[in-house]
């Protein structure tokens, strides 16, 4: 009886014991993934000439490189430029709002009536074409680069924000998201509908729509977060600076204005922050049914 107890006592001190590693592994992940955040918070205090000198030997190639976590002198000059001074942030930053915005309410206009038409058109046909669709997610953007750079000059929407918003639209990612929480729904759900209306535009926009929200939320989320801090696209497609987003107009900056390039990264860090804290439930419940059994 003595030794089963403490057998027992055994199990319960190494449960405990791998709790409590476990734990403290998962802190020490959530502190190093914190430290670039940490470091841009700090550089958009410090001063060019404070940061320069810590950051002599990866911005020169000469000297050190140290981690500042305190400046001396803590000052928001970078920050009141970019917002009073500097303009052409302004116009970026509402390039990248205007790309991001029109792309995603694109996806979501055309990727759930597709989605909506694959979970319920079910045959040989409809399978091939979201095996087709499959296969063009998996496909990266330098495959159909040289494609989609044919077809936009064709259409002569070259160096325009068409030439970046219209190859995103039809992106087949969204269409997958949507598929598989249109696939969860109960098909009793389907047939209680059927015996008060027979109307398949009722059943979609009424059942459909509404219990496959979490599914639409998640992909317009997923959506936002990528196409924010889109490079490719508007490197290969857009040739005029004032049409540029963020992403190209920040790596452009001069390094004897560090403390800009840090409070710039900041600013436009910020609206993802609060899209992943505001939305993290919504992606979460669209990424679980994505694994959802057809």
């Amino acid at each position: 009886m003595l030794q089963q107890k403490e057998i027992k006592e055994a199990k319960v001190l190494k449960s405990l014991i791998v709790k409590i590693i476990s734990v403290l592994i998962a802190a020490a992940a959530c502190i190093l993934s914190c430290i670039p955040l940490l470091i841009l918070a700090v550089g958009t205090v410090t001063g060019n000439y404070e940061m320069a000198a810590y950051l002599e030997g990866m911005l020169w190639g000469e000297g050190e490189t140290y981690l500042l976590l305190f400046p001396s002198y803590p000052t928001l000059r970078g920050v009141v430029e970019a917002l009073l001074e500097k303009p052409e942030f302004y116009v970026v930053f509402w390039n990248s709002v205007k790309l991001t915005g029109c792309i995603v309410a694109g996806q979501i206009f055309f990727a759930v009536p597709a989605a909506w038409g694959f979970s319920r058109w079910h045959g040989r046909l409809s399978s091939l074409l979201f095996y087709l669709y499959t296969i063009l997610m998996l496909l990266p953007f330098q495959v159909t680069m040289l494609s989609n750079y044919i077809v936009i000059d064709g259409m002569r929407i070259l160096d325009t924000h068409a030439a970046v918003i219209l190859p995103a639209v039809f992106s087949t990612f969204p269409v997958f998201i949507i598929y598989r929480s249109f696939l969860g729904i109960p098909e009793e759900i389907y047939e209680a509908f059927s015996l008060d209306s027979n109307s398949r535009w009722q059943m979609f926009y009424h059942v459909g729509v509404p219990l496959a929200l979490p599914g639409i939320k998640s992909a317009a989320l997923l959506g936002i977060i990528e196409y924010w801090n889109m490079v490719e696209q508007p490197l290969l497609f857009l040739k005029t600076p004032s049409r540029w987003p963020f992403s190209l107009y920040i790596p452009g900056i001069s390094y004897d204005n560090v403390q800009y390039i840090f409070a710039c990264s900041l600013i436009v860090l910020t609206p993802m922050i609060l899209i992943m804290f505001w939305g993290k439930d919504d992606i979460s419940k669209g990424i679980s049914n994505m694994a959802v059994k057809s």
